[in-house]
C-alpha cells in the first residue's frame, strides 16, 4: 500500500519499497511521475544532529511529513565492520531525505516469507520479486509525523522490525508509519545490522575490542538509534520521554533483551513485544559463539594469522551470508550475554527484578509456526519436537499437559506445542515479572484468522497490517478485518500516550493477572478472556532445554 492510503483500496507495492521514492531536491514534484504521495508544496525542513534533512509531505493539506532514510550512526563498513556502531559524521548542505536507505546485508528470506504467504492465499509468488537495494552501508532510520511545529510534543512509537534478526528492513510496505501517525503519534522506523555482520562473535573480535567482547552489534545499532530518537525527535515533533517500543518476533525478541539490558536504560518507557519472548531462555555467551565464528570463517579460507582481521573485513558481504548458512546454520541470531549489554541471562535479569520497569503490552498468535509445518502431520512429527525441545525426565509430564490443553488432532497438539516453546509461554512469563514492578501491563492472543485463511489460521505476523493499517493488496478482508484494524491502531496508539491501551468507544482491555491469565483477545470478536494455558506453560517450564 502506498503511503497515505488506508485500508479504502489495495495496491501493488512491494517492489516500491525496494526502490527510493525518486524525489529530486526541486519544490514543485508530481505524485503521478514518482509513485510517491507528493504535494507541489513547500517541502518540510528539519534540523537533525547538525544536519538540515528535506522531507517530503504526504497529503495536500501539507499536515504530514515523512522523512525518509536518515542515518543514526556512520557506515559500519571497512575498520567499522564488527565494531560498535560509531556516531554519523554531519553533513553540510540541505540533505534528500525523500527516499528509503538501502536494507542491511541479508539473503532472500523476506520476499520469500511474504511469497509463502500470498501464494497460501491464492496469488502466484512471482507478484514478490527480490529485494534488491542491499547495502552494508545500511544504518537508516525513517520518521513520519503530522506534528511539525505543534504546540504539543507527541508520543512517539520506535518500530523494530522483525525477520529471525537475519532478514527484514525498516521500510518494508506493512511498516510504513503514516496511518499510525494520523493519531497523534510520531512513528520512527529503524534499521539494524543483520546475520553474521551483527550478531557474531569470533576470538579475533573479541581480542582487538577494548571491553574484550563481539557479537550484540544489531543490538547495539538499536540502542544508538534510540540515543538519536532521544536526541532529535523533539525537532520533528516528538517527545523523547514518552517513548514506545514496538515490534515482531525478533524485533519484538531484541525488545525484550533491550528491556533486560542496562545500556538500554532510559530510552524509552514502554513496550509493545509481538510475537517475541523467545530470547529469555538464551544462556548462549560470547565465548560459546565464538566458536561458530571461527567455523564460519574457516569456511571462507580466513585462518589464524597476523591478517586474520584485515582478510575478514575484505570478504563481501555476500561471501559471508551466503556461506554463513552452511557453515554454522542459525548461529547468527541472537543476544549474547555478554557482561556488559546483557549481564547475565535475561530470565535471571527478569526473575530477580532488574530488569528496566517498562510499561509492556505482550501477545502473541494462535498458529503461529503452523505455516511452516510439513502436512500431513503426524504424531512422529510430534514426538520428534518433544525430544528436540523437552528434557527426557519432563517429555511425559508435557505431553500430558499437552493433552490436556488442547482436545484437537496432531496438529493442532504440535501447533501449541511450538507457539508455546518459542512465543507464548515466554510472553507469559516476561508479562509476569513486569506485573510485579508496574500495573502497566496488558497481555492479548491474536486468533482472527482472514477469509480464505484456512491454510496459516493466525499465522505469525497476520497482526501487523492490522497495528499499521497496511494490508497489502493480496490478503483478504471484510468488515470484521477492517473494524479490528481500526481497534487495534487504536490500542496501540493509546497505549503509547498513556501507558493504557483504553480510550473512548473500544472494547475494554483489563490489566492482566498472572493468576486468572486475563487478557483481551483480537479475534472475530474483540473480548476479555481468561486462562492463558498457565499450567502447560509451567510444565513447558520446567521440561524446556
Amino acid at each position: 500500500m502506498s503511503e497515505g492510503a488506508g485500508h479504502d483500496g489495495f495496491k501493488k507495492n512491494f517492489d516500491f519499497a525496494q526502490r527510493f521514492c525518486p524525489a529530486a531536491l526541486t519544490l514543485l514534484l508530481l505524485a503521478s511521475l514518482t509513485g510517491c504521495a507528493i504535494t507541489p508544496i513547500k517541502a518540510p525542513i528539519v534540523e537533525a544532529r547538525g544536519e538540515r534533512l528535506l522531507g517530503v509531505h504526504l497529503d495536500a493539506q501539507g499536515r504530514s511529513a515523512v522523512f525518509r532514510g536518515i542515518p543514526y550512526a556512520a557506515a559500519p563498513i571497512g575498520e567499522l565492520r564488527w565494531r560498535p556502531p560509531e556516531p554519523h559524521a554531519a553533513r553540510t548542505g540541505l540533505q534528500d531525505a525523500s527516499g528509503f536507505g538501502s536494507a542491511c546485508p541479508q539473503l532472500q528470506g523476506n520476499p520469500e516469507w511474504y511469497r509463502d504467504v500470498a501464494q497460501k492465499f491464492g496469488w502466484p509468488p512471482d507478484e514478490i520479486p527480490d529485494l534488491t537495494d542491499i547495502r552494508e552501508d545500511c544504518l537508516f532510520l525513517n520518521v513520519w509525523t503530522q506534528n511539525l511545529g505543534g504546540d504539543t510534543a507527541q508520543p512517539v512509537m520506535v518500530w523494530i522490525h522483525g525477520g529471525g534478526n537475519v532478514n527484514g528492513f525498516a521500510h518494508e510496505p506493512n511498516y510504513r508509519g503514516y496511518n499510525l501517525a494520523r493519531h497523534g503519534v510520531v512513528v520512527v522506523s529503524i534499521n539494524y545490522r543483520l546475520g553474521a555482520l551483527g550478531f557474531m562473535a569470533h576470538p579475533a573480535l573479541t581480542a582487538e575490542s577494548d571491553r574484550k567482547l563481539s557479537g550484540n552489534y544489531g543490538l547495539l545499532d538499536q540502542i544508538a538509534a534510540l540515543e538519536w530518537v532521544r536526541d532529535n525527535i523533539a525537532n520533528f515533533g516528538g517527545d523523547p520521554n514518552q517513548v514506545t517500543l514496538f515490534g515482531e518476533s525478533a524485533g519484538a525478541a531484541d525488545i525484550g533483551t533491550l528491556i533486560a539490558s542496562p545500556l538500554a536504560r532510559g530510552l524509552f518507557r514502554r513496550a509493545i513485544i509481538q510475537s517475541g519472548g523467545y530470547p529469555l531462555y538464551n544462556t548462549t555467551t560470547v565465548r560459546d559463539a565464538e566458536a561458530s565464528g571461527v567455523k564460519l570463517m574457516s569456511a571462507l579460507g580466513v585462518g589464524d594469522g597476523p591478517a586474520q582481521l584485515e582478510k575478514m573485513r575484505a570478504l563481501s558481504w555476500q561471501e559471508i551470508f551466503a556461506e554463513a548458512q552452511n557453515a554454522a546454520p542459525g548461529a547468527f541470531s541472537r543476544a549474547l550475554v555478554d557482561g556488559w549489554l546483557l549481564p547475565k541471562p535475561a530470565a535471571e535479569i527478569f526473575e530477580a527484578g532488574e530488569q528496566n520497569p517498562t510499561e509492556i503490552v505482550i501477545g502473541s498468535n494462535a498458529n503461529e509456526w503452523l505455516m511452516y509445518f510439513t502436512h500431513p502431520v503426524d504424531e512422529k512429527m510430534l514426538h520428534a519436537t518433544l525430544k528436540e525441545r523437552v528434557g527426557e525426565g519432563h517429555r511425559a509430564e508435557v505431553l500430558a499437559a499437552l493433552n490436556q490443553a488442547v482436545s484437537g488432532d496432531v496438529t493442532a497438539k504440535l501447533d501449541l506445542l511450538t507457539g508455546s516453546l518459542d512465543f507464548h509461554c515466554p510472553s507469559l512469563a516476561i508479562a509476569e515479572a513486569q506485573r510485579r514492578l508496574t500495573d502497566h501491563v496488558y497481555v492479548y492472543r491474536f486468533s482472527r484468522v482472514r477469509p480464505e485463511g484456512e491454510k496459516l489460521l493466525a499465522y505469525h505476523g497476520a497482526e501487523i497490517p492490522y497495528v499499521f493499517d497496511t494490508a497489502d493488496y493480496w490478503l483478504p478482508a471484510d468488515g470484521i478485518d477492517w473494524a479490528l484494524t481500526d481497534t487495534m491502531l487504536a490500542y496501540w496508539t493509546q497505549f503509547a500516550k498513556t501507558g493504557n491501551p483504553n480510550g473512548e468507544g473500544l472494547p475494554n482491555w483489563p490489566i492482566f493477572d498472572p493468576k486468572t491469565g486475563l487478557h483481551q483477545d483480537l479475534g472475530d470478536e474483540v473480548r476479555s478472556a481468561t486462562g492463558l494455558q498457565r499450567e502447560f506453560c509451567e510444565a513447558l517450564d520446567r521440561g524446556r532445554i
